[in-house]
């Protein structure tokens, strides 16, 4: 039963170890049921099915991606009305508007467009001086106090999100790689074929052996002829 495992793709092995597992668990093979080997391969094996496929990042890129914008737009929307209002003369909200303008061009009238860290620890900053009683008076007096509102609410729902995501992918990468746990699959599923080898003489084991063998047979030509086992041959 020769196989070089290691040249088998990473879903190959994984449908191998699979159904290495399965057909030893039948009834019809009782005696291997327990076998110290069995228990370690499929223990391996389920940690590496954990695992495999898996995406490096949580994939909540998007939804992060899409509280950005909302944050961006509120930024920018609440920034270019006050903007407009300082620079037309004679009207009542002016001398506020330029006021608030110069709290927004402290924090970076180009907020928006630096990385996502350095865009929160700014906004935090805008945000907890506009909301001083004086600024809130005069956002009042503007008009502003909806967008203002709307600002701050984008900007908690993006913290909220992005940790979630910091702390999904943090997850996923503690939880390792299907390559990181390749070899370690590799080596229990070499020993437990091993032994059936070495066993194929004795009374039952024949059967069992004669079983798994083709399985082997499968993976190693699926690998020759570069196709997923699992698909039907013709």
């Amino acid at each position: 039963m020769k196989i070089a495992l290691s040249r088998l793709s990473t879903s190959t092995l994984s449908w191998l170890a699979d159904q290495i597992i399965t057909d030893s668990k039948s009834e019809k093979f009782p005696f291997i049921e327990n076998h110290p080997l069995l228990t370690a391969l499929q223990a391996t094996y389920v940690r590496y099915d954990a695992v495999f496929g898996k995406q490096s990042y949580s994939g909540q890129g998007k939804i992060v991606a899409a509280a950005n914008v909302r944050q961006n737009d509120a930024f920018n929307g609440m920034k270019f009305c006050l903007y407009g209002m300082s620079k037309v003369s004679g009207n009542s909200m002016q001398t506020d508007a330029k006021d608030l303008y110069k709290i927004f061009k402290s924090a970076g009238v180009s907020l928006t467009r630096h990385k996502y860290m350095t865009k929160s620890a700014e906004l935090v900053k805008l945000i907890e001086a506009l909301d001083k009683p004086e600024n809130a008076t005069k956002i009042e007096r503007v008009h502003l106090t909806e967008i203002f509102g709307i600002l701050k609410a984008a900007y908690i729902n993006f913290e909220k999100l992005s940790l979630e995501q910091a702390g999904a992918n943090a997850k996923l990468r503690l939880m390792g790689t299907a390559s990181a746990l390749r070899k370690e699959l590799e080596r229990d599923v070499h020993n437990y074929l091993s032994v059936l080898t070495a066993m194929k003489q004795q009374e039952g084991w024949s059967k069992l052996y004669m079983l798994l063998n083709e399985i082997v047979k499968s993976a190693r030509n699926s690998h020759r002829k570069g196709k997923d086992p699992t698909e039907p041959t013709t």
